[in-house]
């Protein structure tokens, strides 16, 4: 049990670091606009809520549960390190505000990736619901200290 805390807090301190790098490197020398929410019709609050509390159960549906469920069951691929790419990529696909945040989520990705594929190999039947979490959190963080 210990060993599992241990890898969700360095997990999310990775993750943490990964935001924070991120947003050095765009305000330092990229100055892309971070206000994702111009072309929606839906507040700052509607969107920091469905941030938090509804795209991480989708987003580890379709970006983590799914992908690892095709590539290692069905097509049977065994290579972890392949896995995680691949679903970093579909991951950071799908996060398209501008090239350096596709870039931001690929890295993002494999931390999250990686979350969900060592527990699914720890404790297959929380794998689903601790990556949730983490995702939770993390958005969590952005929203209350990086926003």
């Amino acid at each position: 049990m210990k060993k599992l805390m241990i890898f969700f807090l360095i997990s999310f301190v990775l993750a943490v670091l990964n935001g924070y790098f991120f947003n050095y490197i765009n305000d330092t020398y990229l100055h892309f606009d971070v206000d994702y929410n111009k072309s929606q019709n839906i507040s700052k609050n509607e969107l920091n809520f469905i941030a938090v509390f509804v795209a991480p159960f989708i987003e580890t549906f379709i970006f983590q549960y799914l992908p690892y469920l095709i590539l290692s069951k069905w097509i049977r691929l065994n290579n972890k390190a392949f896995c995680i790419i691949i679903m970093s990529i579909i991951f950071a696909s799908m996060h398209y505000y501008n090239w350096f945040y596709i870039t931001m989520t690929f890295f993002g990705g494999i931390i999250l990736n990686n979350f969900y594929i060592y527990y699914h190999k720890q404790i297959p039947h929380y794998s689903f619901i601790l990556t949730v979490l983490f995702h939770m959190l993390f958005n969590l963080y952005g929203f209350l200290f990086i926003m």
